[in-house]
């Protein structure tokens, strides 16, 4: 696994972190652990707790047990759903549960500059040391907003493919700026439906000889790449923008989560990126067509 300075925090992350998700209440503690456990040994050190449950939390204190909490790279992104007097309360809860004395990193949603006593409890924890770094979440102009503020320390966005010259921007101002960048959501549901129209589009129809050009152009070579799965080129091509420290992934399996972290030690192949723009420019041009005849048609 390759690592990453995060920011001035004079700390190595890993080039891939894992969301752990409380979300799904049928996954037991032994399941965390196995998966805390096996993304140490793909050399994983980043790991962001999202609405975590109790069960969670034991399997996540028993997985994290066995290495030195100096080598662990610990996030936690606040629940919207927490009243926000019982926020600092609720970050101590959780960080004693999963055994890990204090926060690397506590993220928030994008527009907290311009909520003041949350912005407030969040300063109050970082000072006292309950979290080492403050980190805001969301895209365009709202995390704009927080990244010229300066309150906080990182930003997390998504980042892939899909994502414009303003997005990549946005994350070199907040590198610039001193602030460690974490992208995440590399394989959007958006690309799925792209990937899946240009496999529609490549099979031969009725009286119809199959086009040997059929897909160019197009996503499709996200499942047409020899040695690679549609994930991996994703993961690979987040980690081709400098300014990112990692990229955070939630996976359904220990077998993902290997694929993944195989491709995380690779360059992304060379004709990919020519593929990337190819794909980016018709899909770009066929949304300004769907456009213009809704346009004609109102």
């Amino acid at each position: 696994m390759r690592y990453r300075p995060f920011a001035r925090t004079g700390m190595a992350v890993s080039s891939l972190a894992l969301a752990l998700n409380g979300e799904d209440e049928d996954r037991k503690s032994s399941y965390w652990r196995d998966l805390v456990h096996a993304a140490f040994e793909e050399g994983i050190n980043a790991f962001e707790l999202v609405k975590p449950t109790p069960i969670l939390l034991a399997g996540f204190a028993e997985g994290v047990s066995a290495v030195r909490r100096s080598l662990l790279f610990a996030a936690l992104r606040v629940d919207t759903s927490v009243e926000a007097r019982r926020l600092e309360h609720w970050v101590e809860e959780i960080v004693a549960s999963a055994g890990i004395d204090q926060l690397n990193l506590l993220t928030v949603d994008a527009g907290a500059s311009y909520a003041a006593d949350l912005l407030a409890d969040l300063m109050r924890m970082r000072e006292s040391g309950l979290t080492h770094r403050l980190a805001v979440t969301g895209q365009g102009e709202a995390l704009a907003d927080d990244v010229a503020a300066g309150h906080f320390d990182a930003v997390v966005s998504p980042f892939s493919m899909r994502s414009g010259w303003r997005d990549r921007n946005l994350l070199r101002e907040a590198l610039e700026l001193q602030m460690g960048v974490i992208a995440s959501d590399p394989f959007p549901p958006e690309l799925i439906h792209l990937i899946d129209a240009a496999e529609v589009e490549k099979k031969p129809r009725w009286f119809k000889k199959q086009q040997p050009l059929a897909g160019v152009g197009t996503y499709a070579f996200l499942n047409a790449t020899r040695g690679w799965t549609a994930h991996q080129l994703c993961l690979a091509y987040a980690l081709t923008e400098p300014a990112v420290a990692t990229v955070l992934v939630e996976v359904e399996s220990i077998k993902q989560l290997a694929s993944l972290a195989a491709a995380a030690d690779r360059d992304l192949p060379s004709t990919v990126s020519a593929q990337i723009e190819m794909a980016r420019f018709s899909a770009q041009g066929a949304s300004a067509d769907r456009k213009e005849t809704a346009r004609r048609s109102a």
